[in-house]
């Protein structure tokens, strides 16, 4: 039984990656979004490969296949999230290249905190193990923090929560933030908690998942930006601008 739930807990996402996919190539959002169309369409691609892996199990070729799966991943994955930023300021020309050096700047600063304290846990895992782990923990944190701050910001943005932008960073956020407490744990737990943060990440994954495919399925109306109530970007995109031109 226990075996039958951690392989639906697996396929399962695999499954509503795949209809996010396709939805997203009829409504046209893959033109919108291609760092999210290609995360959403690797990850069910590499899954699929690891199936033959699962099937004829090799513990040091799924040990090497899972990590590098991950590190593709969480590339895209931050990619995506700062394909988030770019759409909410893409009709404000000045702010998005201001945006666009702050995103990366608070990228840089979440980045040198997290390299700075990822190798002093303790811990009795091998040191490749430890470097993966650790990375992870990493890219969780600057993750983690750039998606609360878009949040924070998400009314000067003008972002709803029935906007899709809003739904996909939402979803990133559910797993993520439980994802990054669980690498925490697992990286002072050691070994012994292995087992407990396999069922935690695919849990929180498909949470995960599961709103993404809510705000990508369901037929409202994507709401576009441009026709959204004015906020005090536009002034300052105003302001902005005169300043650079003077």
């Amino acid at each position: 039984m226990v075996h039958v739930l951690h392989r639906v807990l697996w396929l399962t996402p695999i499954a509503l990656l795949a209809v996010i996919a396709i939805v997203m190539v009829v409504k046209g959002l893959h033109k919108r979004l291609p760092y999210f169309f290609s995360y959403t369409s690797f990850v069910v691609l590499s899954n699929l490969a690891m199936l033959g892996v699962v099937i004829r199990p090799n513990p040091q070729l799924y040990f090497w296949g899972y990590w590098i799966q991950n590190l593709i991943s969480w590339g895209l994955g931050l990619a995506a999230i700062y394909e988030i930023y770019a759409n909410l300021l893409k009709e404000y020309t000045v702010l998005q290249k201001v945006g666009a050096y702050l995103f990366w700047i608070m990228g840089v600063v979440l980045v040198t905190i997290a390299v700075g304290t990822a190798f002093s846990a303790p811990g009795s895992d091998s040191h490749i193990l430890r470097m993966f782990l650790t990375l992870e923990r990493s890219v969780r944190i600057v993750e983690c923090g750039l998606l609360v701050a878009l949040f924070i910001f998400a009314s000067f943005f003008g972002l709803s929560w029935k906007n899709y932008l809003f739904g996909i960073a939402l979803g990133f956020a559910v797993f993520l933030s439980m994802q990054l407490a669980a690498i925490a744990i697992r990286i002072v737990a050691g070994v012994r908690f292995d087992q407990l943060f396999g069922w935690l990440q695919s849990i929180f994954y498909n949470f995960g998942v599961l709103v993404w495919t809510f705000y990508v399925v369901k037929r409202w109306r994507v709401e576009d930006l441009r026709l959204l109530p004015k906020t005090q970007l536009v002034e300052w995109n105003d302001t902005l601008q005169e300043l650079l031109h003077r």
